[in-house]
Formats: structure tokens, sequence, C-alpha cells
């Protein structure tokens, strides 16, 4: 086998991959006689039919399987003597092969890129002092209370008004015949929150309960849905009720029913202080973090990958449908287009494969690995964030093929405490105002962008 490399660019490569004649008449003359055993021509007996005979029944297919053979085996030969590791999907362009003719194919594929980083020890960056008030505290327990409120019918006689949780039935009539998939039965709307189509949100205002109604709404021709874009369709609405939010009163009881941990109202607001100063701690650590590997990935450039962006975009589209669902909703019932999310996603995809890039170099440069003391310690500090048993958090992630994940996770947190013990770290009170907007970037990025960060490959 013979083989040629060449760079197209600083992630692309083409190899070009010649198999000799002998190996390709050699296979040939093995697929015919495997074929000669097992199939049954009329008036030969098995085994004894000729070669052309079966060449006329069966070339096609002989052809199209031991040019994929041969490709099979050399395409894993040629990874492991060019050491050349392809990202995604490598593509193939080859020629058709014939008996006593050398076999032409290349291979054009992704690399991850070779790039030099320079800056990266050592770099100055500002640390927020941690800074907590009784306001936090009492927001938090406002959001406690929120999320042990109940959901309770209205008693009074009026209509649908902003902030109610109506109950609905629904379906979706298209040219006299119901779209399949778009209904609901005893589906729950939030006025106001824009979850749902807000033509029916507002439509929904003045209804009274066991009140009917039909909404008619034109989407547009570009709608995230392709069921209902560029369709004028009719909602028939029927409200089966109206709820408000019962909020419980924040004293001693309450306390109490959230655990024996709190005999008062006074234990749960020092707990949940606790908490804040904990989690607050946490952020500023993750601020301090994403800011020192912003700065060193803005020290260098270099060609990105577009299968490990594409990968990344994909991540984010699947994270942001999995968040609808979970909040009762669909992405496609937002009105949201898919290929403008798409685009608006590339930005952060791009952010994120460029850091993971920089991530894995320095841990090459370093010799940063992952040791089995690190993920023991890993699974120590989660089980006790979790509450959970040691063993059995183990047993999950491996069961669930969650171990890969973890480790990667593991590894890139070290990475980033051996750049920030290096660090010249500046603790202020306030970050400044251009900080706060790169911390503004992150945030709104960690909000799509899954973490997912595979620094060694």
């Amino acid at each position: 086998m013979k083989k040629s490399i060449k760079e197209i660019s600083q992630v692309k490569r083409q190899i070009n991959v010649e198999v000799e004649a002998e190996e390709v008449t050699k296979k040939l003359d093995q697929a015919y006689r495997e074929l000669s055993k097992s199939v049954k021509v009329k008036g030969f007996r098995p085994g004894k039919t000729p070669r052309k005979i079966l060449e006329q029944y069966y070339g096609k297919e002989i052809m199209t399987d031991v040019k994929n053979d041969l490709i099979k085996e050399s395409f894993s030969k040629v990874i492991e003597e060019t050491k050349l590791f392809p990202l995604g999907n490598p593509s193939i362009e080859d020629d058709s092969i014939r008996p006593d003719e050398n076999f032409k194919y290349t291979i054009l594929m992704e690399v991850k890129p070779d790039f030099e980083l320079k800056e990266y020890m050592g770099i100055s960056v500002e640390k927020e002092i941690l800074n907590i008030s009784e306001d936090n505290t009492d927001k938090k327990l406002e959001e406690i209370k929120e999320a042990h409120a109940q959901l309770i019918s209205i008693n009074e006689e009026r209509g649908i008004k902003e902030g109610d949780y109506v109950i609905i039935d629904y379906d979706c009539i298209w040219k006299d015949k119901p779209l399949k998939g778009i209904e609901g039965k005893d589906f729950i709307v939030h006025v106001g929150d824009k979850n749902f189509y807000p033509e029916i949100e507002s439509g929904l205002k003045g209804l009274n309960k066991a009140e009917k109604k039909d909404i008619k709404i034109d989407f547009a021709e570009n709608f995230g849905d392709k069921r209902l874009a560029g369709k004028s369709v009719n909602f028939r609405i029927r409200v089966e009720d109206i709820k408000k939010k019962d909020l419980p009163d924040l004293n001693d009881d309450f306390a109490r029913s959230l655990g024996n941990d709190f005999k008062s109202l006074k234990d749960l607001r020092e707990r949940v202080k606790k908490d804040i100063n904990l989690q607050e701690e946490k952020k500023i650590d993750r601020d301090l973090k994403n800011r020192l590997l912003k700065k060193i990935t803005a020290t260098v450039d270099f060609e990105l990958p577009q299968a490990m962006v594409e990968s990344e975009i994909e991540y984010s589209m699947a994270t942001i449908k999995q968040n609808f669902l979970r909040a009762g909703s669909k992405f496609e019932s937002a009105g949201i287009s898919e290929d403008k999310m798409r685009q608006d996603l590339r930005i952060g995809a791009e952010e994120k494969v460029k850091e993971e890039l920089v991530l894995g170099k320095i841990a090459d440069l370093e010799g940063i690995k992952l040791e089995d003391s690190d993920i023991r310690d890993g699974f120590q500090e989660l089980a006790t964030q979790t509450g959970r048993d040691f063993a059995t958090l183990q047993r999950y992630y491996e069961k669930n093929n969650l171990m890969d994940s973890f480790r990667n996770q593991l590894l890139i947190e070290k990475i980033l405490n051996h750049l920030v013990q290096s660090a010249k770290i500046a603790e202020v009170q306030e970050i400044s105002k251009e900080v706060q907007k790169d911390r503004k970037e992150l945030e709104s990025n960690a909000d799509t962008n899954g973490s997912r960060a595979n620094p060694q490959g």
C-alpha cells in the first residue's frame, strides 16, 4: 500500500491511497470462491459455477463489497501509520476496482490544528471579593417560597388575566382537518410568560372557565415548526380551569415542613446564607477561570475544525430543545427558526471549540494528566455535594456511560487550577466594566453551550 499526505489547510488533510494490484486480485478471487460455495445457480453444482457466470450475476455486488473491504482495511492502516486522528466522518473519493490493476482512493478529513501557544502562564486577572448581603438571603427565601407554591383554582367568577395558570384542551385545524401532533389535553398555559403561542396567550385573556374560543394564527413561511410554517390555521380552545399560585407563609411552620434539619425560620435562614456563600464562592472561582481562559485564547489565532464546531452546535440545539420540554413546552411551538438559532449559536460554539483546543495544548505542554486519585477525589466531592454514596455514584456513572464526560470535566478543572496557581490575581470589590461585559457574554454562552470540552481528544 502506498500513501501520500497533502496539507490543504491548518485542519484539512488529503490522503491519497493506492492499493497494489496483487491485493486487489487476491481479494476478488477470495470473494468469488466464497460466493461459489454459498450460491445456487441453475445448471451447476454448488461450488462448481464458473467465475464468468458468477461475474454476470453478482459482479457489481462483489466489486462493491471488495472495494469497501479494501478501503476499510487500508484506512485503518493509514490512520495508524500517519498518526492522524480524523474529526467527524472523513469523506472518501474512490474509483472502481479492476482485476490486476492498482486501486486508488482519496481520504478528505479534518484534524486538530497544530499551533504555538506562548502566553498562558502568569496572566493578570481580576477576582471579585465575596460580598453577600441580607438582601441576597431574603431573595433566596422568596424563591424557596415560590418553589413550594401550589396552583389552586380561583373562586371568583372572572375572566382570565395576565399571570393566571390556565388549563386548556386544544387542537389545531387546517383545511378543515386536525393537524396530527398539534393538540393538548389539560395543558397548562401561564398567561404572559410567552412559552406558548403568543396569539393564544393573548386570546385567552377575558375568557371564563368552560368557555370555548377559536383563535386563528397565520404562521410565517420561516416558522420553526415545519408542520405550521406558511399555514393559516385555527386553534380550537376550551378553558377547563383557571388557577393561581398560592404562596405559603414564611414562618417557623414552613421551615419545619422542609425537613428535620430546620426547627425554625432562623435555622432555614442560616442554611440559606451558608449555601449562598458556597455558591457565590464557586461562581467567583468559575468566573475567574473563564476570564483567565478567555485572555489566553485571545493571544492565539488558528483555523477551527468545522466538524467540532458543528458538533457543538448540535449539542447546544439538543440542550435548548430539552430545556423547552422540561418547561412543559416545545421548541417548535415558540416560533423560533431553527436555522436562525443555529446561526446565533455558531459564535459561542466557535469560542468553545477554541478553548477546548487551547486547554488540550496546555495539558500537552505542561504534562497535565488525570490520575486515578483525581477521579476518586472527584467522586468524593460529588458524593459530598449530593449526599449520595461514593460507590453508588461511581456505578451509576459507569452504567450510564458518563465516565468519559466526568473525566473530561475533571481534567479541565485540573488544567484551569494549574493556570490559576501561576496567575497574577488582583482582588477587587467590583470587576471592571470591560470584564463585566465579558462575563455577561460568558454566561450567555454557558446557557446555550453545554460543558463538553474534551481537551485531550
